[in-house]
């Protein structure tokens, strides 16, 4: 089957249980149901075309989504350990999904999508740190030198 497609397959599962296990965040409790999953969707879409596409090096649509979510997180009052905490248990979903239902998933797709997370949370944090400098009134120069 492949892990890309284990993913489109429970891909509402999988976005019940993220959203379940987030709920528990202080700060995500608050949050309508539409913030909360903010661009969670599209996030796996784009794992899953990774996944399809290994040799793709369309980065753009992790740095889109990672830069929009921190930006979105950082509205809601949320702090990095926060979003990060929201990846963390994203890839806790996926891995677990991959653990009950491992028939067909290679280990190099296990790899590669856990690769593609950590650039998600690289991208994120990097964004959120440049977004809180900006929000105290660090200079251009300063919030742009961050993750170069």
């Amino acid at each position: 089957m492949g892990l890309a497609q284990l993913i489109e397959n429970h891909k509402q599962e999988v976005l019940v249980r993220w959203k379940e296990m987030v709920r528990t965040l202080s700060d995500a409790r608050k949050l309508s149901e539409e913030s909360l999953e903010n661009h969670i969707p599209h996030l796996l879409d784009w794992l899953v075309e990774r996944l399809r596409e290994r040799a793709s090096t369309n980065d753009y649509g992790s740095q889109m989504l990672s830069r929009e979510h921190a930006f979105q997180r950082l509205g809601d009052q949320f702090d990095l350990v926060e979003v990060l905490t929201e990846l963390a248990v994203l890839r806790e979903v996926l891995i677990g999904l991959w653990v009950e239902e491992p028939a067909g998933v290679a280990p190099v797709e296990v790899l590669q999508l856990n690769q593609d997370l950590d650039d998600v949370v690289t991208v994120c944090t990097t964004e959120f740190a440049r977004q809180v400098l900006a929000r105290y009134g660090a200079s251009r120069e300063a919030t742009e030198s961050i993750g170069h």
